[in-house]
């Protein structure tokens, strides 16, 4: 009898395609050494911080690519082990049919020599008529000739069984293989991804301190846009300061009295504004008055909150909730109506006017003096107006 071949499918599912656990989660975390080195300014912090964003993405990508990978093979080591163990099954049942038929031959061998055996005396040992000895011989060698082929077939029985035991012994080593493999793509897959889920946190925490950085480089590019701005109004203060006090014969009056000097009318852009003005030149020369709101004198923001009243518009007193109130204006952008503030910034200032055109506003300037035209370009001017 040919010998019984078992193929063992699925011992080879792994070549080439098989990405070690070792191999994938080396892969995985290398990404886990990305750092962005602190640069010596934001903008090289900003740039650091991109590429560290755009290296993780692409890792994220390449994670999520492996881990398809090893579904894949977790899919494969699944069907392998299946088929070694329906394989196993069948081999199983091969070597118990092999077993049953060796036991039916020997039954048949020692019930055939019992009989013959038994027979010597008989006249019938086979259940056939023999009526003499030389037939009776003709028989007994008959019974060893099928007794032979009997013990031929026991034989070839007996290789297949050792074959077929052989073979299933191979198909549990495949078996156990194609588990192990199983394990490690799922354990490797788990693997990485924990450590994507990191990657993904670190890249959330990475776009939030791009967004960090890029609003604090925006304000300190208009910090020192602010800043420029301060000191080309301080030095066109000083500069018509010194024109000024040219103009006097270099003498600046220093007569809380002394009301200013009216620039002319500047036309105002809208009614509102027009009406504002009027009302301010028209309390020029009254005393200024702590908190006072007219009409027989005023504090600074006391006259710019009655003088816009006139034009329709409500706002608070006080010179700080003014400038926050309305819309902000560059000083090179006034316009006659605007409000001017003093001080070391917006929200901080201490002091406003009435901006009429020509660089003169009309204030209510401190106790003693009195509402007076006066210019806007003094030291501690702020950069911005306001707009009611």
């Amino acid at each position: 009898m040919s010998r019984r071949r078992v193929s063992h499918r699925g011992a080879g599912l792994f070549g080439g395609r098989h990405l070690t656990v070792g191999i994938a989660l080396g892969l995985a975390l290398s990404a886990t050494a990305i750092a962005a080195p602190a640069g010596a300014s934001p903008q090289n912090d900003l740039a650091s911080k991109k590429a560290q964003a755009t290296q993780l993405e692409a890792t994220i990508q390449a994670n999520a690519d492996r881990a398809d990978v090893l579904d894949e093979q977790y899919l494969q080591a699944q069907a392998a082990v299946a088929d070694a163990n329906q394989q196993i099954a069948e081999a199983e049942k091969g070597i118990e049919s092999a077993r049953a038929q060796v036991s039916d031959l020997r039954a048949r061998l020692g019930g055939r020599a019992a009989r013959l055996y038994m027979g010597a005396g008989s006249g019938d040992p086979l259940g056939i008529d023999a009526t003499n000895v030389q037939e009776l011989g003709a028989r007994a060698k008959y019974g060893e000739a099928a007794a032979e082929t009997d013990n031929k077939m026991i034989d070839q029985l007996g290789v297949l069984d050792e074959q077929l035991r052989h073979q299933t012994a191979d198909l549990v080593t495949v078996k156990a293989d194609a588990q192990k493999r199983e394990d490690e793509a799922q354990a490797a897959h788990r693997e990485v991804e924990k450590i994507t889920a990191k990657m993904q946190s670190l890249l959330a925490s990475t776009k939030s301190d791009i967004v960090a950085l890029a609003q604090k480089i925006e304000t300190d590019r208009l910090a020192a846009e602010a800043a420029a701005e301060r000191a080309r109004i301080q030095a066109q203060a000083a500069q018509q300061a010194a024109a000024a006090a040219r103009d006097n014969g270099g003498n600046v009056s220093s007569n809380p009295a002394d009301t200013g000097i009216d620039p002319g009318s500047i036309p105002a852009p809208s009614s509102g504004a027009s009406a504002a003005i009027a009302y301010a030149r028209a309390q020029v020369g009254k005393p200024y008055i702590y908190a006072g709101t007219g009409p027989s004198g005023y504090d600074c923001s006391g006259l710019t909150m009655m003088a816009w009243a006139q034009g329709g518009v409500s706002m608070s007193h006080g010179s700080q909730s003014q400038w926050a109130s309305f819309p902000k204006v560059p000083i090179p952008d006034l316009q006659p109506g605007d409000l001017v503030f003093f001080g070391s910034s917006g929200p901080s200032n201490h002091h406003v006017g009435l901006y009429i055109g020509g660089g003169t506003m009309i204030e209510a300037p401190h106790t003693g003096a009195y509402v007076r035209y006066s210019t806007i370009y003094r030291r501690d001017l702020i950069s911005t107006g306001s707009r009611p």
